[in-house]
């Protein structure tokens, strides 16, 4: 009876010994294609907080934003996210995005800076192109097997589209353009 016991163990033991040696990740290599994304996706979960905080004093308040990070087949990322404005306030308040918004939703979650004067609302120099470049070198680009020239490559290639959703369908506004570029693109 304890012979049949101890079978059963090293049996048990030797199967478990073999799964070990199958899961050796010291052969696997994630393709940097699936690291830009994740790295996005973790520097775009860490900065959601910028766009919500504020909201209502000097840019719109939002209820949710939800974002999807992708690279296609030619190496070419895009970033896509619907804002949706806080429900209840801007049920009933006069307000309707402008391209503005969709500007300083990118600006609030790359530099955490509205890119625009507190009062008058109207363009400053305070974000740039050079400032949300750097910034993203800095917080996603930062991988030491990346050179400068591959780096600005990546920055080129990525596009950013944002819809702000407003409680009346008809007020929906879209932009797009590359990250880095200052002035984004209505498409509404």
């Amino acid at each position: 009876m304890k012979i049949k016991y101890l079978f059963i163990i090293i049996f048990f033991l030797s199967f478990i010994n073999l799964n070990a040696l199958e899961n050796n990740l010291d052969k696997k290599f994630l393709p940097l294609k699936d690291f830009l994304i994740l790295k996005y996706d973790l520097f775009i979960q860490k900065n959601l907080n910028n766009v919500f905080r504020g909201g209502g004093v000097t840019g719109v308040a939002f209820q949710n934003i939800d974002y999807k990070v992708k690279i296609n087949e030619k190496n070419q990322m895009s970033i896509y996210m619907d804002a949706l404005m806080d429900r209840k306030r801007y049920s009933s308040k006069k307000y309707f995005p402008k391209l503005k918004d969709c500007i300083q939703v990118r600006n609030k979650l790359i530099t955490n800076k509205y890119g625009y004067s507190f009062f008058s609302q109207k363009f400053n120099n305070l974000v740039d192109e050079d400032l949300l470049s750097n910034s993203i070198r800095n917080e996603i680009l930062n991988i030491s097997s990346l050179n400068e020239s591959l780096k600005d490559e990546i920055i080129n290639n990525t596009e950013i589209k944002i819809n702000i959703i407003h409680p009346n369908e008809a007020k929906n506004i879209s932009c797009i353009g590359g990250i880095t570029d200052l002035k984004l693109k209505s498409i509404n």
